[in-house]
């Protein structure tokens, strides 16, 4: 990550407009969300160190509409 660049934007607001990257995040058991300025996000643990990820930095709405059905068995299967 480029030292000037701001991971974990808190954007409250921005989840209205998310509906199928938030259920990914509550199906995936509350792994977080980073969100960047150019609105790209990714699935991230960075409450311990090293950070962890868990998707790469994309389009991340979009890509949890194609798969919802994907998460929602897997989610089914292993709870």
């Amino acid at each position: 990550m480029h030292p000037t660049e701001t991971q974990n934007l808190f954007c409250p607001d921005a989840v209205k407009g998310h509906p199928y990257s938030v259920e990914v995040e509550l199906l995936l058991g509350g792994i977080a969300r980073s969100m960047f300025k150019d609105g790209t996000m990714q699935f991230m643990d960075q409450d311990t160190g090293p950070s962890t990820a868990f998707s790469p930095r994309l389009e991340l709405e979009a890509f949890c509409r194609e798969h919802i059905d994907r998460y929602r068995e897997h989610h089914d299967l292993y709870r």
